[in-house]
């Protein structure tokens, strides 16, 4: 964009001062990357714009000295943070510019391309009247000027002014049939909307996975995954799901399916075996997150188990069991007390230790396929809730409760 005359400086550059003060003498344009949460103070005077006029001169502190000050001169800062906090006073400095993806626009995202491959002609339609809208709210904005203009640069009474009066009625007709454009345009964009949203949940699960792919960065940094590639992927599965000569009702489904597929099977080729399973289960979870379908509280409770916020002077003893280990009744006594869904657990528990002892130890079939006793089967349909009480008791079987999770969830799909 800027060719020859951009400057790429690196923060850690021994050099940074000199060659920012010769960027700014000559007019240069200057990229700061990777910097921190923190600036160098000796930027401060560049940040602030610290001018100073001499005669016909312009002049800027950089250092310990004084240099000419080019007005042709810009800077722009990047930083590889994807979540940096500045302080009040580096942001009053600078026009800080966030260029992270959010969820939701990138929904938006992957519905334009599902819709512009099952539906041109209908993206075009909406590309177009997207642009008559805003050129016809650019007008009635022109025109409102435009009347402010000649009411204020009017010399003489309005009543006397005739090519006033005439450029008012004009005006008065322009917007009113830019008016009636922007209301049929509107009408018109309602209309397709409500046809784009039957593939709204194509572009929802699209979006949701993504960033299953963009939090991969915690466990190891080289899981880094591009938009641009992603976007490719999500096209090569609208393609797939075509070859499939899917019904109408279940295109949609379809689409769904093959993007779970291309999403694991392309993103295991840059995992390690250990963490496979891991995205198998995080793809899994999102799909039924962005559905409404799991409580944030009970997988938190899973990934991390009890942190201390139980009422321990209220809470039931434990059993006279061995079976029990202490660590596991302190994750029910919590579970109890902080999830609703498992109220009583801990008192289900006492009154019924044969019961729970069996399950515990059952073999054919194991804890995680077998029936948790009395009711607690029933309050556990959901396959997470079975899950957590599997965690308190035989954390040892819980890397096969979730293969049998994400086989229940990816088959559903």
């Amino acid at each position: 964009m800027f060719g020859k005359h951009l400057t790429v400086v690196d923060v850690n550059d021994k050099k940074l001062l000199q060659k920012l003060s010769k960027c700014v003498q000559k007019g240069n344009i200057v990229l700061l990357q990777d910097v921190l949460e923190n600036l160098d103070p000796s930027l401060d005077h560049l940040l602030n714009k610290s001018i100073i006029k001499v005669g016909n001169e312009l002049t800027i502190k950089m250092g310990e000295g004084e240099i000419t000050y080019n007005p042709k001169f810009q800077l722009f800062i990047t930083t590889r943070m994807s979540n940096p906090h500045y302080t009040p006073e580096i942001s009053t400095k600078v026009n800080v510019i966030n260029f992270s993806i959010k969820e939701q626009g990138l929904e938006e995202q992957c519905l334009g391309i599902v819709v512009q491959e099952e539906q041109p002609a209908l993206e075009a339609n909406k590309n177009q009247l997207v642009d008559k809208i805003e050129s016809g709210q650019s007008e009635l904005k022109r025109l409102e000027d435009d009347i402010l203009t000649r009411l204020q640069e009017s010399k003489i009474s309005l009543l006397e002014n005739v090519a006033l009066i005439q450029a008012l009625q004009t005006a008065k007709e322009t917007q009113e049939n830019v008016s009636q454009g922007l209301e049929s345009s509107s009408n018109a964009m309602k209309k397709i909307n409500e046809t784009r949203d039957s593939y709204r949940s194509c572009g929802r699960i699209a979006a949701a996975l993504f960033f299953v792919l963009l939090d991969l960065y915690k466990i190891n940094p080289m899981y880094q995954f591009s938009l641009a590639w992603y976007r490719d992927i999500f096209k090569m599965s609208i393609a797939d799901a075509k070859l499939n000569n899917a019904a109408a009702d279940q295109k949609i489904q379809t689409i769904i399916k093959c993007h779970i597929i291309n999403v694991y099977r392309f993103t295991c080729r840059s995992l390690f075996e250990r963490h496979k399973l891991l995205l198998a289960f995080q793809l899994a979870i999102k799909m039924k997150q962005s559905a409404g379908e799991v409580d944030q509280e009970e997988y938190l409770f899973f990934l991390r188990g009890a942190v201390g916020l139980a009422d321990k002077s209220i809470a039931l003893a434990r059993p006279n069991a061995e079976w029990i280990q202490e660590s596991a009744w302190n994750n029910l006594i919590e579970l109890d007390q902080v999830l609703p869904a498992f109220a009583n657990i801990c008192q289900a528990i006492q009154l019924s230790t044969k019961e729970w002892k069996n399950w515990f130890s059952s073999k054919k079939p194991e804890p995680e396929e077998a029936q948790l006793p009395g009711e607690w089967e029933t309050k556990c349909e959901e396959p997470l809730r079975k899950m957590i009480i599997l965690r308190c008791f035989r954390p040892d079987r819980v890397i096969f409760a979730v293969k049998n999770y994400i086989l229940q969830t990816l088959k559903s799909q």
